[in-house]
């Protein structure tokens, strides 16, 4: 084991070969020596270095000489002014300890390049150098950025200008909406003849809502056995229908759920938002009633319309102002049309009146509508008109956001619009409705 002392701490050989070192390695002072040069002496142990502060005497490897501070200023005139170090003679000790402790120099962030603490591979060897920015982002021009936004608005558009188109034709009538039509109807074009709109039709294809093969009302023939009366039983249940606009959303959910709880109904919800009666250019509701019709082949139909009707109706190239003699003979036209629809082949029908308003011009629009509901209603057989404007109303008649449940206590019936039902005020009015069905139909009622 004559070679263990080569491992020792701080002993001077260190096993690099030396004839590689001046290709990997440059060590100044630390170089290692050639292996033909000998032994080289053990070095004593050097002292402990200890962390010194700015300004702390260092004793000087001269035992006569007076001890130094850091910052002292040099006796002879040469360089006076100047911090100056006294620079004894280096060693690999030396240099280690001011790789460690470079003072006061490089504290100050003024190191000098190749000759400052450390020597040559120290902190300073390099200078000073810059940092390191970060590239400049090319920023664009507003015009630019509204630029990129207008061509994807433009191309989004182009994508789907049909569905932009038929929400359009929604609104109600007036300059504005013929505006919006007249600008459409080239990206419409446009989008058509590039097979842009493939994605899109193709997306509602496998989500249930594209356009589907529509019925004739020849298809819906008058039954040689009329559908009411008979026995409905758990094993013939009642088809049950309910359709609507965004009002029957919760009232029809309510309904079905309600419906389906007595075990004697299968029941089937059906609305569209934003429809109704008034605009079939929008939505055509008596084509959907005789297409629902053919293929789940109701009973009987609950039907809820009137909260987007009040507004003004095209009719034979002519605008008609809503509330007007000749709109309430219109409207009252298509109302009668759709009970006939509904009560084809025996089937009954289930009217149901809108509910009290809060604000007073919507609520006497809404009334004027339940009025004609109630009229045609007497001149349809088969056909009930189910009022609902009292259940939303407190004991004055008015229009009341709470109101008691079965027990006594305040519950929220409306929303915060002032039109729509919440969950308890769907329930209440689906229960009112299902009420007239069970007792028309003869199915036991539930406890």
């Amino acid at each position: 084991m004559a070679d263990d002392h080569r491992y020792d701490e701080g002993f001077e050989k260190l096993p690099f070969d030396a004839a590689g070192d001046d290709d990997l390695f440059v060590w100044d002072g630390l170089r290692p020596p050639r292996r033909d040069a000998g032994p080289s002496p053990r070095r004593a142990p050097a002292e402990p270095v200890r962390s010194r502060v700015p300004g702390e005497t260092r004793p000087s490897r001269d035992p006569g000489a007076p001890p130094r501070h850091r910052g002292t200023q040099a006796a002879d005139g040469e360089g006076a002014g100047r911090a100056r170090r006294a620079a004894p003679p280096r060693g690999a000790d030396d240099e280690w300890q001011e790789w460690l402790d470079p003072g006061e120099g490089a504290q100050a962030g003024a190191p000098a390049a190749g000759g400052g603490p450390g020597g040559p591979f120290g902190p300073d060897a390099l200078g000073h150098v810059p940092e390191r920015g970060r590239p400049r982002r090319r920023r664009l021009s507003a015009g630019a950025v509204l630029a990129a936004m207008l061509i994807g608005f433009f191309v989004a558009g182009l994508l789907d200008a049909k569905a932009i188109e038929t929400e359009v034709k929604g609104k109600p009538l007036g300059t504005a909406r013929s505006v919006q039509l007249a600008l459409l109807k080239p990206m419409v074009v446009l989008s058509g003849a590039l097979q842009l709109d493939r994605p899109a039709e193709a997306l509602n294809a496998v989500l249930g809502r594209g356009e589907t093969k529509h019925h004739s009302i020849a298809e819906v023939t008058d039954e040689v056995k009329p559908k009411w009366p008979r026995t409905i039983t758990r094993k013939d249940k009642l088809r049950l229908y309910i359709i609507g606009d965004s009002m029957a959303q919760v009232f029809g959910s309510s309904l079905e759920n309600l419906a389906e709880e007595t075990r004697f109904i299968k029941a089937k919800l059906d609305y569209k938002v934003s429809s109704g009666l008034s605009r079939p250019d929008f939505f055509d509701w008596p084509q959907r009633m005789i297409d629902q019709i053919v293929e789940f082949d109701p009973d009987a139909t609950a039907v809820l319309f009137g909260a987007n009707d009040g507004q003004n109706v095209m009719y034979k190239g002519k605008v008609l102002e809503v509330g007007s003699k000749a709109w309430q003979e219109v409207y009252a036209t298509r109302v009668g049309k759709a009970m006939d629809i509904l009560t084809k082949g025996g089937r009954r029908a289930y009217w149901v009146g809108n509910p009290i308003m809060r604000e007073p011009g919507y609520r006497d629009r809404i009334s004027m509508m339940d009025k004609i509901y109630k009229a045609e209603a007497e001149k349809h057989p088969g056909v009930f008109y189910i009022p609902t404007w009292a259940l939303f109303t407190n004991g004055k008649g008015a229009y009341a956001e709470y109101l008691p449940d079965a027990n006594g206590e305040p519950v929220l019936m409306r929303a915060s619009d002032g039109i729509h039902l919440t969950r308890a005020g769907g329930d209440r009015m689906a229960q009112a409705t299902l009420d007239v069905i069970e007792k028309d139909w003869g199915i036991p009622q539930q406890p």
